[in-house]
């Protein structure tokens, strides 16, 4: 299997090129270790939504995500919604910028091999060190392994939840494990009522009496967005989306830490595409100040480690 590491450019700025004869991974470093690209060289599918007419540019830190090129897989970390830092120490109530630092900072570089990229991003409101490697593992398959290190002397907790903005195509569908049959809203947008809602997947009543499928996307002209989450004592370890129009699947799994999983479907809301991120995550939910209150964000002990991963498998779907 033929496989490589390569320097290029995305809209002029340095990028990193994995790929093998199954697939290709495009990394920019300097945009918060942006994916810019995850394209199925078999079934000719890129998964990854492109900036469309935004400007590309480096992000100025505590910026606003809806502001920026809203392309590619960004990480939030150590939160996704601003808010307050919750922790014990100097710390306390330390403001934490929209969608976390880390993808508003540019990552170094450290390890590169001909199948896998390892960069490194240190917070600035916090004192940590956050790694994730890329591997290109076999063919049509990736895994992402995260580190973050405590460099402080308190213990911290923090929220990660991977941001991937996947292309929805009109026949695109969702899948979560049977076992879900409801799901909890996150977002107070008018046709889903208030945070905390439950509604039934994979097909729900709105506010306004409409049906919806949960599992679909709809355009971009429908200027409408939602964002749920598998109930927070259901753990479940995969979710994919599957493009029924060329047969391919996009698998993601994870294991703990990585316990919650947040799907945001965003029909030309704030993107001008449709849009759908499935964000696996170490909390519940968007804000680190309501995970910590909850009792559900993750805390790293002074000087200590943390660990996960998530594989990704694009396959052939009958």
């Amino acid at each position: 299997m033929n496989r490589s590491a390569t320097q290029s450019t995305w809209h002029g700025l340095l990028a990193r090129t994995l790929e093998n004869d199954s697939l290709r991974v495009v990394v920019v470093p300097e945009l918060g270790g942006k994916i810019v690209s995850l394209l199925d060289r078999r079934a000719g599918r890129e998964w990854m939504i492109g900036p469309g007419d935004r400007p590309i540019r480096p992000v100025p830190y505590g910026a606003t995500f809806i502001e920026q090129d809203m392309s590619g897989w960004d990480e939030m970390f150590p939160t996704i919604n601003a808010c307050p830092y919750p922790g014990d120490g100097p710390r306390y109530r330390t403001p934490l910028p929209d969608h976390g630092e880390v993808w508003s900072l540019s990552w170094k570089e450290e390890n590169v091999t001909s199948d896998s990229l390892t960069l490194s991003v240190r917070g600035r409101a916090l004192p940590y060190l956050l790694s994730r490697t890329i591997t290109l593992v076999e063919l049509g398959q990736v895994r992402l392994d995260y580190e973050v290190v405590n460099e402080g002397d308190d213990a911290m907790p923090y929220l990660w939840a991977a941001h991937p903005q996947f292309a929805g195509e009109p026949e695109t569908s969702i899948l979560l494990p049977t076992e879900v049959s409801r799901v909890f809203n996150a977002v107070p947008f008018p046709q889903w009522g208030a945070p905390g809602t439950l509604y039934p997947w994979p097909e729900a009543t709105r506010t306004d009496g409409k049906r919806q499928r949960l599992d679909r996307i709809r355009s971009a002209e429908i200027h409408e967005c939602h964002k749920f989450y598998v109930l927070p004592d259901q753990t479940v370890r995969w979710t994919a989306l599957v493009d029924h129009a060329c047969g391919t699947m996009l698998r993601m799994e994870w294991a703990p830490p990585v316990v919650y999983l947040g799907v945001l479907v965003d029909e030309g809301m704030f993107n001008s595409a449709a849009v759908i991120a499935l964000e696996p995550s170490t909390a519940f939910y968007d804000s680190l100040e309501r995970a910590w209150q909850l009792q559900r964000a993750s805390l790293l002990p002074p000087r200590g480690r943390h660990q996960w991963h998530i594989i990704l498998r694009l396959e052939k779907y009958d």
